[in-house]
This record gives structure tokens, C-alpha cells and sequence, in this order.
């Protein structure tokens, strides 16, 4: 599997990583543009992978998140990506409790499965205009759950919700997304907080100027998902830059409210819910 990699100035040891992961007719490179996670991985102190789907495998470079195969962690595409993790964790000294995943479409689909699939590898997920899990095993059935006709099957994982102790989610929408109904990220955000084993309603829900949103929190007071529907936005990486492609650079900025969410808001409920359990 194709692949960029970032990697910050000044090799320093036990770096978080966040595996990128592009939309339809896009690469790594255009991801990288249009997301900007090249600079704040470097304001951050993370390294940035950014796996790059084959037109062989998909003409339009899709990840073919649909099939019932690449809905496994063993399946051909999550396998492929969970063996570059393990190769960049290993050359570059990767925290291994700081892995994260983000994608935008296809990507965000893939992204959500491999959270789902693989909590041992991966701390949180961030998906922009991603499908819900198990609402799609072909083409057709893709094309419907994008467009929100499909219900979708509960996360078949057997782990339980002990394995997603330390998992993540944060979700966006664009309330204009004719490609992937808003539908898609509620339903996400309630499957993620089924398999975290907390209420599958919201503790809070509110709506404010430019959309709404809804939190999930567990016992400790720790935001274990985020679903936000922003006003005026389509098919889009909110936030992003013109330099790559399905990007609205005025709308809220994506890229940067994930890193906060994992990196920063994170790693301070962490502190806060340690101490308070001491």
C-alpha cells in the first residue's frame, strides 16, 4: 500500500500518531493539503500517516468500506493499514496509547471500522461525512446508506465495552450533505456509544449559531463522543484548506478540533478522572 508520511521536526520519542484517511477521487496528498495535519502535526508533536488507496483496487480511489470483507480487521484493506501502524510504530517510536484515526468519507467509513474492529490499536476516531457501521454490504446498499434509507445492524464485535475503555469518537456532518445524509453521523454516534457501553441518549444536546450538537460522557466525566451537525456545510472537510479538494475553509475547523479533542481536551479529562478516582 502506497503511503506519506509526516513526521515532525526534532526526532522525540513516544509521539502520537494519527492515521489520515482521504475521501473518494483523492490521495494522500490532497488529504494532507486539504486537512492541513502536516502543521499541526508539527504544533503538536505528532507523526501523520496517510494511507493512499490503489485506483487498481477502486477507479475512483474509494475505500471499498461496502464490502462485508473490509468490515473485519483481518479483511484486505484494514489489514493493510494496521500493518503500516505497526511498521511506523515501531520505526519511529510511537506512543502506542496516542493512535489515532480520521477520515473524511470513504475514509471516515474505513476510519470507523477500524475503530470498531481494532480498539487495541487505536485511541479515538474522527469521521467527517462517514456512513454508519454495518449499514452496507454492496455497492447498492452503499449507495442507500449514504443516502439514509438503510438501517443500519448493530457492531457485530464480541469484545465488549471493557476493550473500548480508552476509545474516542468525535463525528461531523454538514447539514448540506446531499452525498451522505446527516442521518449517518447520529447514528454513528449512537453505535460508538453502544459499543462504549454508555446511554444509548445523550447526556447533553444542544443547538447553537452555526448548527447543533450532542455529548456522550462516561461515569468519570470524560466527552467519549461528540456528534456535531454544522449549518451550511456539504460534503466537505469543514474547516479545510483550497488547497485540496472537498474543503469548506469557512466553515468550523475540523482538523484542529479533533487534535484539541484527543490531544488536548483528552489528555486533561484523563488527569481530571485520575485524580478524582485517587
Amino acid at each position: 500500500m502506497n503511503y506519506r508520511l509526516f513526521v515532525p521536526e526534532g526526532r522525540r520519542k513516544q509521539l502520537p500518531l494519527f492515521v489520515a484517511i482521504h475521501g473518494c477521487r483523492q490521495d494522500a496528498e490532497d488529504f494532507a493539503h486539504g486537512t492541513r495535519f502536516d502543521v499541526l502535526g508539527e504544533r503538536h508533536g505528532a507523526v501523520v500517516l496517510y494511507p493512499e488507496q490503489d485506483e487498481r483496487h477502486n477507479g475512483h480511489r474509494c475505500w471499498n468500506w461496502f464490502l462485508p470483507e473490509n468490515q473485519q480487521r483481518n479483511g484486505p484493506e484494514p489489514s493493510a493499514i494496521l500493518d503500516l501502524v505497526e511498521w511506523v510504530a515501531r520505526e519511529y517510536d510511537i506512543d502506542r496509547a496516542r493512535v489515532y484515526l480520521a477520515g473524511l468519507s470513504a475514509g471516515a467509513c474505513l476510519a470507523s471500522i477500524l475503530a470498531e474492529q481494532a480498539p487495541d490499536v487505536f485511541a479515538g476516531v474522527a469521521a467527517m461525512a462517514g456512513v454508519a457501521l454495518r449499514a452496507a454490504y454492496d455497492v447498492d446498499s452503499a449507495y442507500a446508506a449514504m443516502r439514509g434509507e438503510r438501517k443500519p445492524d448493530l457492531p457485530s464485535t464480541v469484545l465488549g465495552s471493557v476493550a473500548y475503555r480508552r476509545s474516542r469518537a468525535i463525528i461531523w456532518t454538514g447539514d448540506r450533505d446531499v452525498r451522505v445524509a446527516p442521518v449517518n453521523a447520529w447514528l454513528l454516534g449512537r453505535q460508538f456509544s453502544q459499543l462504549y457501553g454508555l446511554s444509548p441518549e445523550p447526556d447533553v444536546e444542544e443547538i447553537f449559531g452555526g448548527g447543533k450538537r450532542a455529548l456522550w460522557h462516561d461515569r468519570a466525566g470524560m466527552t467519549r463522543v461528540e456528534v456535531r451537525e454544522l449549518d451550511a456545510i456539504g460534503h466537505v472537510w469543514s474547516g479545510g484548506s483550497l488547497r485540496g479538494s472537498y474543503t469548506a475553509p469557512v466553515g468550523p475547523n475540523f482538523s484542529e478540533a479533533l487534535f484539541r479533542f484527543f490531544l488536548e481536551e483528552g489528555e486533561a479529562e484523563t488527569e481530571q478522572a485520575m485524580r478524582q478516582c485517587g
